[in-house]
């Protein structure tokens, strides 16, 4: 037996595991972006922020989705799973999550200067807690990518 195929074998609890969960929390993320698309203009003092949270929230929930059904190709140790597991969930949701604290706060983030232009927030452009959020949501979601890369790349069909 491979190093791989072992790893696959000692693994299948903790991937129909992962799998189940991914599955499950991307469709949970999708029905947020539905749901965040139904908070009115006038609810919110930014409501960019909803449109982009609305649009986030749905492109990573199917993002999610994909992975879901990627998974059980992963070879990654026990850990790398985890971690895997934990940045895809972390980049995704603080992605829409960002939209959310921006359209509330009607404060933006500068990482963000096409929308800023075309629709400036009125509370500015430079919010910490958006651009905290915005910069957790790329070095997370790229762990996660290339985890997921490395993970398919080991393995040997």
């Amino acid at each position: 037996m491979t190093r791989e195929a072992g790893m696959v074998n000692n693994n299948d609890g903790l991937l129909a595991s992962l799998k189940r969960w991914t599955l499950v929390l991307g469709v949970l993320q999708i029905t947020v972006g539905c749901l965040v698309g139904f908070i009115p203009p006038t609810a919110v003092e930014w409501f960019r922020g909803i449109v982009m949270a609305h649009i986030e929230f749905t492109a990573n929930g199917v993002l999610m989705v994909v992975f879901g059904f990627l998974v059980r190709e992963l070879v990654l140790s026990p850990i790398l799973l985890k971690v895997w597991f934990a940045t895809l969930q972390i980049g995704t949701w603080s992605n829409g999550a960002a939209g959310v604290v921006a359209a509330f706060s009607g404060a933006s983030s500068a990482l963000m200067p096409t929308i800023n232009e075309k629709f400036p927030p009125p509370g500015g452009v430079d919010s910490v807690l958006v651009t905290s959020m915005l910069q957790l949501c790329g070095v997370t979601i790229i762990v996660a990518l290339l985890l997921t890369l490395y993970g398919l790349l080991k393995r040997r069909t």
